[in-house]
C-alpha cells in the first residue's frame, strides 16, 4: 500500500504540465494557428523535461556517479531548453490574448451604443 502512494504521488509534478499540453493539443485541433503551435510545443517540451527531472535525472546520476559540476552542467542546459519552451508558450499566449481582445473589439464596436 505504502509502495502505491509514493509512485502516485511521484507522478503528481507530471499532472499540471500534462493537462496544459492536453489542452494545447486540444486547442491545436480544433484552431491550427501560429498560436496554437507555439503553446503546443512550449508546453510539450515542458512536459517532457519535467518528466525529465522527475524521472530519469535521478536515475542518470545515481548510475554514473556524476561529480556536483557534472549535474549543474546538465541542470544548465535543461535550464536553458525549459527557458526557451517558456518562451514559445508565452508568446503563443500573447498572441493568443492579442487576437481574443482584437476581436471582442470589433464585436463590440458593431452595437450602437444607447443615450439612455
Amino acid at each position: 500500500m505504502n509502495s502505491i502512494l509514493s509512485n502516485l504521488l511521484s507522478l503528481m509534478p507530471i499532472i499540471p504540465p500534462g493537462i496544459v499540453f492536453g489542452a494545447c493539443c486540444f486547442f491545436l485541433m480544433k484552431k491550427p494557428s501560429a498560436e496554437a503551435i507555439l503553446m503546443t510545443i512550449g508546453s510539450g517540451i515542458s512536459l517532457i523535461i519535467n518528466i525529465l527531472y522527475s524521472f530519469l535525472m535521478p536515475l542518470i546520476m545515481a548510475a554514473q556517479n556524476l561529480t556536483p559540476t557534472e549535474v549543474m552542467k546538465y541542470h544548465t542546459i535543461v535550464g536553458v531548453i525549459s527557458f526557451i519552451a517558456g518562451l514559445c508558450f508565452a508568446a503563443g499566449l500573447l498572441i493568443l490574448i492579442i487576437n481574443t481582445v482584437k476581436k471582442n473589439k470589433i464585436i463590440y464596436d458593431q452595437f450602437p451604443k444607447s443615450n439612455n
